[in-house]
């Protein structure tokens, strides 16, 4: 099981130390309780990005820059982005493609919005089910452009996998998935582009 270099043992260490794009910072690790890996459960943790993401200027214009040099061959129209975590990053990302707009899928529904859409998700961070939705607008904006998803992090696959069926329900065409890490044992290296690699820590 922990043959798997995005899964290691938990040793009771408080922080995690990355490089990334040139950039060295350190995470703290979290206890995110008990998740499910193949046919077991472990007390699981992660070294947790959200200072970078939602504060660290330096490293979001970075990782925006880093990005967007592998999204650039798909040529997206839009980038689409989950509430809240990497809006920072979509905004960042946007500027460097030159798109004018991008949209972020909410997570809870407002008065303003309108009609909307949603699906469901389930994160190994948050407890309980979430929804993703795009108001009428969003969804105005999205039919029939070529959409990259960006998201900070992807683990399962879970929220990414639900942003790309809802696009498909507002018929917009998923050309990238983009990341600045993917997490844990639960996706290839192949499937979604990324920067770099975080692991899942067990006891």
């Amino acid at each position: 099981m922990l043959g798997n270099k995005r899964m290691v043992k938990y040793n009771g260490e408080s922080t995690y130390s990355i490089t990334i794009a040139g950039l060295k910072r350190t995470l703290p690790i979290i206890g995110i309780g008990e998740i499910q890996i193949g046919n077991g459960r472990f007390r699981a943790y992660i070294a947790s990005d959200s200072e970078l993401v939602l504060g660290d200027v330096e490293f979001i214009s970075t990782v925006s820059r880093e990005l967007a040099n592998l999204m650039r061959e798909y040529n997206p129209e839009v980038i689409v982005t989950p509430e809240a975590k990497a809006i920072a990053l979509a905004y960042g990302v946007s500027r460097e493609l030159g798109l004018a707009r991008f949209i972020v899928a909410r997570k809870s529904v407002k008065t303003y919005m309108g009609g909307y859409t949603y699906v469901k998700v389930n994160s190994i961070t948050t407890k309980g089910d979430q929804f993703l939705i795009l108001d009428s607008n969003s969804m105005k904006y999205i039919i029939n452009k070529n959409v990259c998803l960006v998201d900070d992090v992807a683990s399962t696959g879970n929220t990414i996998n639900a942003l790309e069926e809802l696009m498909k329900i507002n018929n917009a065409h998923v050309v990238c998935k983009a990341v600045i890490w993917i997490e844990g044992p639960w996706i290839s290296s192949n499937d979604i582009l990324h920067l770099g690699e975080l692991p899942i820590f067990i006891a």
